[in-house]
């Protein structure tokens, strides 16, 4: 038995969060949406060496509450002193700025769908924490929310990061993948993956810079990814935002830009941004209003 009843204890969280978004098109069209709604539930069991096995699960709804996706729903068994964990179901990939940057509820844009093809999947991963590096691997099925059967095309990532010095202020990571994985939105289909990157995380007073390249081969045809995403503190709650991802895959080349503000009164997030896509001349604006609602028990 994992803990016994006198020593066990337990705690829970609930949340709940809601993206909606008014599209300005350059031709004039108001476009309104209900971007996101999602439902997180996480429970932890704990003895008296701290945290143990953590159970989480999470739904969202997005596209005007078309689409319903199970993004997460996973078991975490914590080792000693948090130098190995064992996670097992559906959980967020190691790769990149991916695994602890989701950008689902920002304007910008990011190239791991293009990478990977996902951006969580069903599996088994082992982690841990060795002094100032965090590692992390994993086996997936690489079918990403689609799963007609098992075992899977079959992809593994990786990714080991490092925080240099006593403090916080930089992360530095590198990863790799490499397996089989369906493309987005087409189901069953298969696709070859050899990839490696490298990011890194930089808080430098009122500046929050974030940078990710990769490059390999997806589909048999080269691939290069750049991004880089920067906030800066105008004053307490208003943030400046400026983004861009550039992909290069084959012979075709895409890029988006974004500029914007983040502003956040008391219970709501509001963001704004003018999004500029390269590879076809459009311009557009995007308000958005983003509330999260989370509660322990």
């Amino acid at each position: 038995m994992l803990l016994a009843p006198s020593e066990g204890r337990g705690s829970g969280n609930i949340s709940v969060e809601s993206d909606a978004r008014f599209r300005l098109e350059e031709r004039g069209e108001l476009d309104p949406e209900l971007h996101l709604l999602g439902l997180s539930l996480r429970h932890t069991f704990a003895d008296r060496r701290g945290d143990r096995l953590i159970l989480f699960g999470l739904a969202r709804a997005e596209q005007d509450l078309s689409e319903v996706m199970l993004h997460e729903l996973y078991a975490r068994y914590k080792g000693s002193l948090g130098s190995w964990d064992l996670t097992a179901g559906r959980f967020r990939l190691p790769y990149g700025l991916m695994y602890s940057f989701d950008a689902a509820t920002l304007l910008y844009d990011t190239p791991h769908e293009d990478l990977l093809g996902m951006d969580s999947d069903n599996g088994v991963m082992i982690s841990g924490i060795a002094g100032p590096l965090d590692y992390s691997l994993s086996i997936t099925q690489g079918y990403g929310h689609h799963s007609p059967g098992f075992p899977g095309h079959g992809i593994a990532t990786a990714r080991l990061g490092i925080m240099p010095g006593d403090t916080e202020e930089i992360t530095i990571g590198i990863s790799g993948a490499y397996g089989k994985s369906s493309t987005p939105h087409h189901g069953d289909t298969a696709v070859e993956r050899a990839l490696t990157g490298a990011d890194a995380t930089l808080y430098l007073g009122r500046w929050l810079i974030r940078i990710e390249m990769s490059a390999g081969t997806v589909d048999g045809r080269s691939i290069l990814a750049g991004f880089a995403g920067i906030d800066y503190a105008l004053m307490p709650g208003l943030d400046m935002n400026l983004s861009s991802n550039i992909l290069r895959h084959g012979p075709n080349t895409t890029d988006t830009w974004l500029a914007g503000l983040t502003w956040r009164p008391r219970w709501l997030t509001i963001r704004g941004g003018y999004r500029y896509v390269g590879q076809n001349d459009s311009h557009g604006f995007t308000i958005q209003a983003y509330h999260l609602f989370s509660r322990g028990f």
